[in-house]
């Protein structure tokens, strides 16, 4: 079931430590949004409104191989990524390359107010 992409955060991550900080959004060339962190955040809460006609995705960039979290904090969604398989509402895994996308998802009808955190060890 592919949903079109509708809105996206990015997290910069850089050197030893995550940067993750929240300045004014922007869009990528993906129809994505950029955010960037302020240095020495490892977690993050982003807040939306999902709908079934379209998802919201988030981009995040990551240093391959780190270990990364991803939950809904609050709302009725899930999301998907690609970096692993499936749906999920919680996961947890080892990030395959430095582009990440994370792809929110609702079945219910109206806009649903959500939370995402994201954390990168």
């Amino acid at each position: 079931m592919f949903r079109a992409l509708f809105s996206a955060t990015l997290i910069v991550l850089s050197g030893a430590a995550a940067s993750l900080a929240p300045l004014q959004a922007q869009a990528t060339g993906h129809g994505c949004l950029q955010v960037q962190f302020p240095r020495g955040a490892y977690a993050h809460t982003v807040h939306g409104h999902a709908n079934a006609h379209r998802s919201q995705c988030y981009y995040l960039s990551v240093r391959p191989g780190q270990l990364a979290r991803v939950q809904v904090t609050y709302g009725p969604v899930f999301f998907s990524t690609t970096h692993t398989h499936g749906n999920y509402t919680n996961v947890e895994f080892r990030t395959v390359n430095g582009d990440l996308y994370v792809y929110v998802h609702t079945d219910y009808a109206g806009s649903q107010p959500y939370g995402i955190e994201f954390v990168f060890v």
